[in-house]
């Protein structure tokens, strides 16, 4: 079952790793987008796509959305973006969780939900969370609210050299291990409920999985390095969202640089994220029904 996780994570990264970006390289974007559309399809999940235009460019965020059995209950959203800057291949940010995604999305694709759950590949996050924003725009004149949201931020690169994880100044370091081989769960105070609950089910799920939890004080606001993602839109939304994350730049020295390539990630870190997040999610929105 291991070796099937990583045979797909693999492959999936095999096909999305290389510059994707709407200005420098949109046939790539492009062609990711439709992958992650026949990607959805195939797991018989209801494909919905949102143009999105930036700057003269144009590109969507792709939607898979696995129903639930309770009418009219809010979504719960789990992401991932997928574009990446220009010049970088962009193996960790953000093939890493892009993979991840829909390996989620097939680990839970029978299982019974109370709740439907959306499994958002959003575009343009490297320019300001562009396709996030439009998400939440689109949601509001809806009148669509959500119960909570995961946005999964660079999940593949791991170290066990001491001294290879480093912390924002406002993080008391002396709590948090000194090596880059956990994964991040990080919340605002209205998510904090959620983000315990994210860092429990992961942990519970994954033994092999080491999980560390922040939350930072009120809205998150005053902490540019926790607000690099798509969680932060829904939180600016007044929406639960947690970042799940190997700390990006705080431990990877290939963050947005030509060297972020497949070779450089581990792929058993990126497994024990789906196991972690699948299964959290399918003990918090799991049908009462299920035997």
């Amino acid at each position: 079952m291991a070796d099937t996780r990583i045979e797909n994570i693999r492959r999936h990264l095999e096909t999305l790793v290389g510059e994707r970006n709407p200005f420098s390289s949109p046939s790539a974007l492009h062609a990711a987008a439709g992958y992650l559309e026949h990607q959805f399809r195939m797991l018989n999940l209801s494909v919905l796509t949102e143009d999105v235009v930036y700057e003269g460019a144009e590109s969507k965020n792709v939607l898979g959305v696995l129903q639930g059995e309770e009418k009219g209950a809010p979504p719960f959203v789990v992401a991932a973006h997928y574009d990446t800057v220009e010049g970088s291949p962009g193996a960790d940010d953000n093939a890493s969780a892009v993979a991840a995604l829909l390996e989620i999305a097939r680990l839970l694709g029978s299982a019974p939900l109370k709740a439907p759950l959306i499994f958002a590949a959003f575009t343009l996050e490297e320019y300001g969370f562009i396709g996030s924003r439009h998400f939440i725009e689109q949601a509001r004149a809806a009148g669509r609210e959500f119960s909570g949201m995961i946005s999964l931020e660079m999940v593949g690169f791991s170290s066990a050299k001491p001294g290879s994880q480093t912390y924002p100044a406002y993080v008391d370091a002396s709590r948090y291990p000194d090596r880059g081989d956990f994964i991040a769960v990080i919340g605002n105070e209205p998510s904090a409920r959620l983000t315990q609950a994210v860092a429990w089910g992961m942990r519970g799920s994954a033994p092999g999985l080491a999980v560390e939890h922040l939350v930072v004080p009120g809205r998150g606001d005053l902490f540019r390095e926790v607000n690099l993602s798509d969680h932060s839109p829904f939180w600016q939304n007044g929406t639960p969202a947690v970042m799940i994350t190997d700390t990006a730049f705080l431990r990877n020295p290939n963050y947005h640089q030509a060297t972020d390539t497949l070779d450089t990630l581990d792929l058993a870190l990126i497994d024990n994220v789906t196991l972690g997040v699948s299964g959290f999610l399918k003990s918090y929105l799991g049908s009462s029904h299920e035997p």
